[in-house]
This record gives structure tokens, sequence and C-alpha cells, in this order.
């Protein structure tokens, strides 16, 4: 899709923000010539005439978005005009949802306008030109125009209902999803604009369909992928799905089988070197989710030796730096991330996890609060932000914040990756605040009680953590995750033989290479270890 978007002319820039056509605009023309069918000069002159107030519609359009982001301090990238209507691209999404609703209506009112001057220049040719138009050559052309503004104003009028239809992201989805947000919260207003969006988006598949408008289908399945965004758990379903059909790494990486996941980001090294930095960083991400920073540093590094300034590449080895503690490295890493892509969430979120660690709670509210606004629907960034908020004594936006993340997404929130288990480290009392909090309205849930026993276990509480391990995979008997944390404690506790039955359930509950290996090599350390003790 972002290919397709990249095939465009910059035809020069306003107010900072740059003007884009796509080559798809050409095929209006084709699309003029069948709808009007001329004949002559003055039917040829009302088709490209008409073609021209549509992309100039669109244009002001997108432009009335534009406008109206800026008023309220959000940079524009682009506005970017193509044959199934217009984007403007924000730098980020505002977090207020007045800030929302104000951009979203902006283009909407601006077709209004456009209507009516159409409507003024109908009536106006109509009304005083025509009936004063004496030779039979100028009275066609009078009423080749007339039609021509009749023909415009209902153009703006189609273009009005179809942007304010409750569809996300039409204009008219996120008019609804600003309001909902003001009046219900944000995770609310995700679920409300799903629950609108569907059956409007069926009634125009099936009205594309009735008519045979391929255009209007294929519009229909962009607005479907936007859809399920407002949902983490669709989302991730139709990602794995497309993945599985035309990239199987993405597929495994999704379905958190990272160790399958390399082996095919292998097979992509060896067979597309023109996407070879992509592919070195897709495989050290899976190395350092698996928690083997080891092995993601030579992949790092080769991508940085074929492009010193790459954002993510720096940004990984800030991370591995961060997990090191080599802070001063990191920070000064992310700082030159931030510095080239200053709109980017990612950077602001781990200079955060740096300062919380630190106890620089303030400076660490205030990155989040930058990562939070760049990005909205991350929910780790509002259970991160609402440690800080925890530290600096405001419960009310802690407990805030921690409701957010679970709205957004409860198995991304309830559950950390390996790699951010260390966040629990000295916060034990956060995490039964909010684990607490959780359990409180479902004492079933599994994935809540498995947290709760991560957060222990990485605060040496490896009792406690057994208890709530076990009490999870009550619920949950077959997530691996919970046997090895669970072992994992048992060891430490020198308990050797529930850690060996624990680690030698893992392979028979998943297929996920990874863990299968790790469950290997704890294994074989619990065997030494039970020879040493015998020695």
């Amino acid at each position: 899709m972002l290919k397709i978007l990249g095939w465009s002319w910059s035809l020069g820039r306003l107010r900072g923000v740059d003007i884009r056509f796509h080559f798809s605009m050409l095929f209006s023309v084709p699309i003029a010539y069948y709808l009007f069918k001329p004949v002559d000069v003055r039917s040829t002159v009302e088709a490209l005439l008409w073609v021209g107030g549509l992309l100039l519609f669109i244009f002001l359009h997108e432009l009335g978005h534009t406008f109206a982001a800026q008023l309220v301090g959000v940079e524009v990238k682009s506005v970017f005009v193509w044959i199934l209507g217009g984007l403007t691209n924000l730098a980020y999404k505002p977090e207020k949802p007045v800030h929302n609703l104000f951009i979203a209506a902006a283009g909407p009112l601006v077709n209004m306008l456009l209507a009516f001057l159409c409507v003024a220049a109908y009536i106006l040719f109509y009304i005083i030109f025509l009936p004063y138009s004496n030779n039979v050559e100028l009275f066609l052309w009078v009423q080749t125009f007339v039609n021509l503004f009749f023909s415009l104003a209902f153009l703006n009028v189609i273009l009005i209902v179809f942007n304010l239809l409750p569809v996300y992201p039409l204009d008219g989805g996120n008019i609804l999803h600003a309001l909902m947000e003001m009046f219900f919260g944000k995770s609310n207003a995700d679920l409300i604009t799903l629950v609108v969006s569907v059956p409007f988006l069926l009634l125009l598949i099936i009205f594309g369909i009735a008519t045979r408008d391929y255009v209007l289908l294929i519009f229909c399945v962009i607005i479907a992928f936007a859809v399920s965004s407002l949902n983490r758990g669709l989302l991730r379903k139709i990602n794995l799905g497309v993945n599985y059909l035309f990239k199987r790494s993405g597929y495994y990486y999704l379905l958190g089988d990272y160790e399958r996941a390399v082996q095919y980001f292998t097979r992509e090294i060896e067979n597309e070197p023109a996407h070879i930095i992509n592919h070195y960083l897709a495989r050290a991400s899976c190395y350092l989710l698996m928690g083997q920073k080891e092995r993601a540093l030579p992949d790092v590094e080769r991508a940085l030796k074929i492009e010193p300034n790459h954002a993510y590449a720096l940004e990984l080895r800030g991370e591995v730096y961060a997990l090191e503690k080599n802070y001063d490295a990191a920070l000064e890493l992310f700082s030159r991330v931030q510095a080239t892509s200053p709109h980017w969430a990612v950077p602001y979120f781990d200079r955060a996890s740096i300062m919380l660690d630190r106890k620089e709670f303030q400076s660490a509210l205030d990155e989040l609060n930058k990562a939070v606004s760049y990005q909205g629907r991350m929910p780790l960034f509002y259970l991160v932000r609402s440690l800080a908020h925890f530290r600096l004594g405001d419960l009310e936006s802690a407990h805030k914040d921690q409701d957010m993340a679970v709205g957004l997404s409860p198995e991304d929130t309830l559950v950390m990756a390996d790699i951010n288990l260390m966040l629990y480290e000295g916060n034990l009392d956060w995490a039964e605040d909010f684990y607490s909090r959780v359990l409180a309205k479902n004492p079933r849930d599994a994935l809540a009680l498995h947290g709760r026993a991560d957060a222990c276990r990485m605060n040496n509480e490896h009792e406690l953590a057994i208890g709530f391990y076990t009490r999870a995979i009550e619920f949950d008997p077959r997530e691996p995750r919970l046997y090895l944390g669970r072992g994992k404690s048992f060891l430490k506790l020198d308990e050797v033989g529930k850690a060996r039955t624990d680690f030698e359930k893992v392979p028979t509950v998943t297929d996920k290479l990874h863990l299968k290996r790790q469950a290997e090599e704890l294994i074989s350390k619990v065997t030494v270890t039970s020879k040493v003790t015998v020695t």
C-alpha cells in the first residue's frame, strides 16, 4: 500500500506542506469521457472542467483538514490527492478529541461552502445570463455552464454525504469517534465507532456489488483495513492472515514464534539483498524479544555499517545499551533519533524508561506524554505512564492510564514481553496496585494473574509468584510462559524437582521454537545443578 501511495508527483509546498498528486488521477480523464461522452467542443470543455472541478474540490477538502490541523498546532507533512479521494498526512494525531473533531469537520465544511458557491453560480447563469443569450451559439455555451455548475454542486453534495458516513476513517467516522471519546473515553469510542462502522461498510460493499462499482469496492477494502485498526485483536487477525499469504516471516513474528521468524528473515537476508537492512533489523528485533541481545547486536551493527544514520537501527542500538545499563550511551542515541524523526513515539518511550529507572519521574512523564501524543493506540505507553503518575503520587491519573491500557488490549497490557519485564524491578507496589484492581473485577483473569506473578518473580518474591502462577495455570493450562515462570521461581527456591517438571511441561503445550529451546536450556541447567548437589 505504501509503495502504491509513493507513485506520486510533488507539485510544491504550501505553508510548509508537501502537495502531492498520485498518477491514478490521470484515469479521471477517461472516467469523465465515459460519464459525459463528449461529441463536440462544448461537451469536451464541460467534461474537462468537471474533471478540474473534481480535482480542485478534493484538494480544497484536504486543505480544510490541513489548515484546521495547523490552527490547533498539529504539523501536517503532506496532502495527497488520488483517484479514490485525498489524504492529509498529519505528523501525529491530537490527543484532545475536540481537536480531532475540529480537524475532521473542516473538510466537509469546505465542500458545503463549495456546493453553495456552485449553486450560486448555477442560479447566476440560469436566471441572469441564460434569458439574455439571444445568439444561439452563446445560448448553448451558457446552457453548458448551467449544466456544469449544477453537476459540480451535485458532486459536492455527493462528497459531503459520502465523507459524513459514520465509517472510520472517513470524516464522519472521525467525527463520531471524537464525539464518543469526549463523552465515553477513548477505548469505548473505539468500540462504538467499530460497531457503527461495520454495518455501513457492509452496505457500501453491497451497493458497490449491485452497481458493479469496482472503484468503490477497492475503496471499501482500504476502509476495512482502517476500521480494523480500532480493535487490536481484529487488526492482529487481519495482519496474520495477510502476512501468512505474502510474508511468512512477518506471520511468525506477529504470532510470537520468534525463532521461526528468525529462520525466515535469515532466508530473506540471503535472497533479497535490496532490502537487507530491513531484514537485519527485523531479525535483531526477534532476538531482542527473545531476550538475546548478544545475537541482536551483530545484526544492528551490520545495518549501521550500511546506513549509519538509520533511525530504527540507532533505536535498536540504544535499546541494547539500555539493557546493558549503559544509559548515557542509550540516551545519546535516542536523542539522535528524536532529532531525525521528531514525531516517532518510540524514542520518547525508551528515554522515559531510562528516566524511570533513574527515578527522574517528572522527566519520564514529560517524555511519555509526547510518546502518547504521537502514537495514542499503544497500550504499553499508557501502562508505563501510569507508573510515572504513581511515583508522582497522582493515583487518579495512574488508574486512568491503567484502564486505558487494558481497554486498548488486555493481552498486550497485562502480560509484559520478556524484554520489558525489567520495568517491574523495584516497582512491585505499583504492580500490586494495578493487578489488584484488575483482579477485583475478575479474580479468574489468567492474564492478570500471570502478570502479577511475573512482577513478584522479578522482585524476588518467589513464593508469591508461585502462588499466582499456579492460579493462572488453573484457568489457562496451555500457556507455556506460566510453566517457565513458575519453574524459574521453583529453581530460585532450590525446588529442583518441581522446576524440572514445569520445564518439561513446556514442549507439550507450545510449538514456539524459542520457548522450547529456553525450556531445554533450563532443563540442562537443572540437570547440572542436580549432579552438583549429589556430588
